[in-house]
């Protein structure tokens, strides 16, 4: 056995081990614990924290530091909230939790029948799209796979549970047209830095790298976007909402087009971020590609 086949089983093994003990107890339990950590050794220790603090600091320069602070640790325990809700809550009461807005909206898009692009963020508990085939929303979700192996089956498992099929971002365009030919909606984060192979426009007042990847995909083979984030509500449940599609099938496949596409699109994500900045992923390294916000960053890369 190789080494790193070693520490990926060990690793796992000892993740399985802490989730076996913390569902022995009650989830209010469970998720105290868990958000605690977040906020004790995430926030606490400062694992990504000036990447955020420095990212809330540039696109909010006139937000105070003690308003920052109180910013940053909402954000942690944010994340730690979306783990808890994946691993330990029960799915029937994840489910009895998710509501839908703005359905007709995927209605619309789905009868063209070239099915559809869910363009989603980092933004609330986006996993929990997983439940949309439990409203009769057919969905494909475009997946990374993780370095370890044991963890990645572990959570395509949980993905595919409610009918969700998954498809490997390296195998891309092929698989995605396949599902959409089924008329399916396939989600696809539309907030990842793309590096230097990207399309790069504005994204919250900073130049940023874009995956071209959703524009494309729209105007060359005629697929309306569909935004949709799923936001956690004040009451604690998750909102799952979807807004009017963008689809311009006039347009021609060209470079020019895809940053008008995405130019749209990021102007619906900048409004759910501003609307819930405590429920963005400020830790991702969305700016790295360009360094537009180098300027006093201090973690590795």
């Amino acid at each position: 056995m190789k080494r790193n086949d070693l520490t990926n089983r060990i690793e796992y093994i000892l993740f399985r081990f802490v989730l076996w003990k913390l569902r022995l107890i009650p989830y209010t339990w469970g998720k105290w614990l868990i958000t605690s950590l977040f906020l004790w050794i995430g926030y606490g220790l400062g694992i990504r924290r000036k990447t955020a603090d420095l990212h809330l600091r540039m696109v909010y320069p006139d937000m105070k530091a003690a308003e920052r602070k109180a910013l940053l640790k909402k954000i942690y325990y944010n994340m730690g909230l979306t783990s808890a809700e994946i691993y330990l809550l029960k799915e029937e009461k994840l489910i009895a939790n998710t509501s839908i807005s703005g359905k007709p909206h995927v209605h619309k898009a789905l009868s063209l029948g070239r099915g559809a692009i869910l363009a989603t963020a980092h933004l609330g508990n986006w996993e929990a799209a997983r439940l949309l085939p439990l409203f009769s929303i057919p969905l494909s979700v475009v997946v990374k796979k993780q370095h370890n192996p044991y963890f990645d089956a572990y959570n395509a498992a949980i993905r595919i549970r409610q009918g969700v099929s998954l498809i490997d971002f390296r195998r891309g365009l092929r698989d995605i047209l396949t599902h959409l030919n089924k008329n399916e909606m396939v989600a696809i984060l539309a907030d990842q830095n793309a590096g230097s192979s990207g399309l790069v426009l504005d994204f919250m007042g900073y130049p940023a790298s874009h995956y071209k990847g959703v524009a494309k995909i729209s105007l060359r083979y005629k697929v309306p976007i569909v935004p949709g984030f799923a936001i956690r509500t004040k009451e604690g449940g998750i909102k799952i909402s979807f807004e009017t599609m963008i689809y311009h099938p006039e347009l021609d496949d060209t470079e020019e087009n895809y940053a008008f596409i995405l130019k749209k699109l990021n102007a619906i994500i900048e409004e759910q971020i501003n609307r819930y900045p405590e429920q963005w992923f400020w830790v991702h390294k969305r700016w790295k590609a360009t360094g537009a916000m180098r300027s006093g960053r201090s973690d590795p890369d």
